[in-house]
């Protein structure tokens, strides 16, 4: 029922992404994002499979906490935030912009949601983008799974008791 949840690698290739990994970086839950802002690209710092790439794509998991942002800089304004494909800030994620070569104050902590497709430096949004591949995120746990046990439970033979239709817990 629920086992169907995890497939959906061949995603990215479709997506069109020439980022150099055609399939993205799978990041575990409760993990920090770091990269490096330079106005030409976001680099990744850590965790080490994204280490040395060029605005990496990131794949999460949706419901799940992560943290994201930029530890070094190259001296120029940066700021990070994440944004919906309408290109809007979700969540007023979004950190201020700073100059500072080593700031300490351009960490997102958040949750991961189907709304996110981006992290992006505002000043330099042409060139500083990456993409979020949010997964899980598509009817997965909340509705589908509620929906299909009531429908599954109600149709297997408690009616042919003959019990009042409120008495169904009591089996």
């Amino acid at each position: 029922m629920v086992a169907g949840c995890g497939g959906g690698s061949g995603n990215g290739d479709e997506n069109g992404n020439g980022n150099g990994s055609s399939d993205g970086y799978e990041i575990e839950p409760d993990t920090t994002v770091e990269l490096e802002a330079a106005t030409t690209e976001w680099t990744g710092i850590a965790p080490s499979d994204i280490e040395g790439e060029s605005n990496p794509t990131l794949i999460l998991q949706a419901g799940e906490t992560y943290e994201i942002g930029w530890t070094q800089g190259d001296g120029s304004g940066h700021n990070i935030e994440i944004r919906d494909d309408s290109g809007e800030v979700v969540n007023d994620l979004a950190t201020e912009q700073t100059d500072e070569e080593e700031p300490s104050d351009q960490m997102l902590e958040f949750t991961a949601s189907s709304e996110m497709t981006e992290y992006v430096c505002k000043p330099h949004s042409s060139n500083m983008v990456g993409e979020l591949q949010v997964e899980g995120s598509n009817g997965g746990g909340n509705g589908n799974e509620s929906e299909g046990n009531e429908s599954g439970n109600e149709s297997e033979g408690n009616m042919s008791e003959g019990n009042e239709s409120g008495n169904e817990s009591e089996e």
